[in-house]
């Protein structure tokens, strides 16, 4: 089964080809506020590399976050645009479960920082098979016990990593984000409806 993977979840798009557990190509670029205009070039462009179509994928998958609000989106917009024109399925994958999948940790916790203390976060018990929904949380402490996606370093999933683990495909969602709190808009909206 030929999978193209794509995650424009932080300020890097991810791009992976694989045929079940094996890297066929990938690709990370650096594209900060160039995301949209990088995207289809370089899905084309590593596709062509390696002499596949998009009628050559069998199931397409996005990052759904959490993650960049508008990245999110623009990756979600493609994987469901492409799926829809070549008539084959569209999932989601989560940055969170990316990071588990790819720590090769048997317990994890992994965390997302929204806001200010508030983190999306889930646990995974890969030895029970006992996952938790995802579920937003203040931490304030004991940070050190959570594998931080997003933790003012250089951040990006590596989908390569989990894709190669063969444990990505048990968590695949439907192909839409994930939204655990509302956007600063919203917010801004509320605080306006309440005076």
């Amino acid at each position: 089964m030929t999978r193209l993977l794509i995650d424009t979840s932080s300020d890097y798009l991810v791009i992976v080809a694989a045929n079940d557990n094996n890297i066929i190509a990938s690709q990370v670029i650096y594209a900060g506020k160039k995301m949209s205009e990088l995207l289809l070039e370089q899905v084309d462009n590593l596709l062509k590399a390696v002499s596949l179509t998009i009628d050559d994928i069998d199931e397409f998958y996005a990052g759904i976050g959490p993650g960049s609000f508008t990245g999110v989106r623009i990756g979600v917009a493609l994987v469901l645009g492409l799926s829809s024109g070549a008539c084959k399925k569209a999932y989601g994958i989560s940055s969170l479960d990316i990071e588990a999948v790819s720590s090769m940790k048997e317990n994890i916790k992994t965390a997302a920082l929204l806001k200010g203390d508030i983190y999306a976060v889930r646990n995974y018990d890969f030895n029970n098979n006992i996952f938790s929904s995802y579920y937003l949380e203040e931490i304030t402490n004991n940070i050190d016990d959570y594998v931080l996606i997003n933790n003012g370093k250089s951040y990006f999933p590596n989908l390569s990593f989990a894709v190669q683990s063969g444990k990505l495909w048990d968590f695949r969602a439907e192909c839409l984000p994930i939204y655990l709190r509302k956007s600063e808009a919203e917010i801004n909206l509320d605080k306006k409806s309440l005076s």
